[in-house]
């Protein structure tokens, strides 16, 4: 049987390289809401390519690689609407709905639609259309400034020595525990909810690694992922067993 370490080796190798490069000492670039701007934090929401597309969901041409992509960029609960009584909860389901609902895909640059059409699963129902009409439009952003901070989120977390661990456990079991100590290690860190783990069900019942979630200060997106930049998610979503794999294409 084939060893796993070069096949790991490769797809650490190919992220790697999919990483935009970017000055050291370079910024983050900020979105900046224009409306709504009552909110404490983001949710940056990374896929495990594999385990994302595990339940069908995804179409045949779903980049491989890098196997960590990304799926969106959330601003939590405004506060004018927990002022209403709305909870986190209704937030999470309805989203932009609460002020405004458009249905219309993003206008972007050539450029910025490339980068995410190589690094965002691609879904039956359209990820980006839904993404942007969600958590983007009603708040005003940019949308090029916006999305083009989401892929420099990614690729900030993709360059980390918390990225190459998990890409070196593709195919492997994990230990969430260990995961978590490793995201701890490299962003120096110490809030425990700062990375929550998504996990799905194959058909064979095991759980998989689907998505990863890092919450993010919305005063501090600038500095990420500075360890100042992080904190706590204010709910546990973890849901994610102690043990589970990590699966590769």
């Amino acid at each position: 049987m084939m060893s796993r370490l070069p096949i790991a080796v490769a797809l650490l190798a190919c992220c790697l390289m999919s990483v935009r490069s970017a000055p050291a000492d370079a910024r983050m670039p900020m979105p900046a809401p224009a409306s709504h701007d009552d909110f404490d934090h983001y949710t940056l929401a990374l896929t495990w390519q594999p385990g994302f597309c595990i339940d069908g969901s995804c179409l045949p041409d779903t980049p491989h690689a890098p196997p960590i992509g990304i799926h969106g960029l959330w601003a939590s609960l405004p506060r004018s609407l927990a002022d209403r009584g709305i909870v986190n909860r209704q937030w999470w389901s309805k989203g932009c709905d609460y002020f405004h609902h458009s249905d219309a895909a993003p206008s972007l640059p050539v450029s910025v639609r490339h980068d995410l059409d190589a690094t965002m699963p691609h879904t039956r129902s359209d990820l980006l259309r839904h993404e942007y009409d969600k958590h983007v439009q009603c708040f005003g952003f940019d949308p090029a400034s916006f999305f083009r901070t989401e892929l420099a989120m990614r690729d900030a977390v993709a360059a980390t020595p918390f990225a190459a661990d998990l890409i070196a456990r593709t195919g492997q079991v994990a230990s969430r525990d260990m995961l978590l100590a490793s995201f701890a290690r490299s962003f120096r860190t110490s809030w425990p909810r700062a990375l929550q783990l998504q996990c799905h069900t194959d058909q064979s019942g095991r759980s998989v690694l689907a998505q990863l979630w890092i919450t993010i200060r919305h005063d501090r997106v600038a500095d990420f992922p500075a360890p100042g930049s992080l904190t706590n998610s204010p709910v546990p979503q973890d849901n994610c067993p102690d043990s589970f794999t990590v699966p590769g294409w």
